[in-house]
């Protein structure tokens, strides 16, 4: 399979278009057939990278009404982008011609929600909490205060 030669500008209308129909509720879950499967076995072309939390509630296939091979789908929690996950989209880039990275926020993240808190979150959670903490300091301060973390969601869920 060669690499894909979507441009970042069609990528975007593609996820938009896609997030559109399930706003509406008229999903095609397109690109899921026998056919898809089998030419995917030969290699994957996405059009666009998604850095998206972890949560259950937002599946950026589902959310864009993308079929498989469509996406290259990176989840973790609070989508903080460390070591293996830059290297993840560096190789989306560098060896599938991905032209667009999209990073997928949501409402009512666990992850940001622990970050805001006084309370030291323990473990490998808190490894997550601390990488977010400093976006939080600097939403905090600025004019809005944490309406920061609620308006890219707003954007396109509602």
């Amino acid at each position: 399979m060669e690499k894909n030669n979507v441009s970042a500008k069609e990528a975007l209308k593609m996820l938009m278009d896609g997030n559109k129909r399930f706003v509406s509720n008229t999903l095609n879950h397109p690109r899921t057939d026998q056919a898809r499967r089998s030419m995917l076995t030969e290699g994957q072309a996405p059009f666009a990278i998604v850095l998206s939390c972890a949560d259950s509630r937002v599946d950026p296939n589902i959310a864009f009404d993308q079929g498989l091979g469509d996406l290259f789908v990176i989840r973790v929690a609070g989508n903080v982008a460390r070591h293996k996950i830059l290297g993840s989209i560096e190789y989306a880039v560098q060896h599938l011609g991905t032209q667009l990275v999209f990073v997928l926020g949501h409402e009512k993240c666990g992850a940001v929600t622990a970050s805001m808190e006084p309370a030291e979150v323990e473990g490998h959670v808190g490894a997550i909490v601390e990488v977010i903490k400093p976006a939080v300091y600097l939403a905090r301060h600025q004019d809005g205060g944490n309406k920061i973390f609620s308006a890219f969601s707003y954007h396109f869920f509602d």
